[in-house]
């Protein structure tokens, strides 16, 4: 008998999200989960007024490059779901959100119907 073969398209996750600073804005993100942080330009920082931290994180981007970027802090919301969130500033074309943020927002994504799922409780789990 023959080997089933079974092939499936993975497509890209975009979420809705709400960014919070001194103000708010709604921003179509894209769900990397190799990517930690929520990401996004320089501008949609500034617009927004996040609050920025002492710290800056080296990232590895897809090509292998290594960038240092700044970061910043937020509330973001996502299907009703709130939680803070550390924010990367570095040019990027489409906003990105990370793996952090999802799980403090316990959502994780689905590549098949690109949805997000409920895993866990808003504001992630306290050890």
């Amino acid at each position: 008998m023959p080997a089933l073969r079974v092939v499936v398209e993975v497509g890209y996750v975009y979420v809705d999200l709400v960014l919070r600073g001194r103000y708010s804005k709604s921003v179509r993100a894209l769900v990397d989960t190799g990517s930690a942080y929520i990401v996004v330009d320089p501008e949609t920082i500034s617009e927004i007024g996040l609050l920025e931290t002492p710290f800056s994180v080296e990232l590895t981007l897809a090509d292998g490059r290594r960038v240092r970027a700044r970061l910043y802090l937020a509330e973001v919301e996502a299907g009703g779901r709130r939680g803070p969130a550390f924010v990367a500033e570095l040019e990027v074309p489409t906003p990105i959100v990370g793996v952090y943020a999802l799980e403090t927002l316990g959502l994780k994504p689905n590549p098949l119907t690109g949805q997000l799922e409920v895993v866990g409780p808003e504001g992630g789990y306290l050890l």
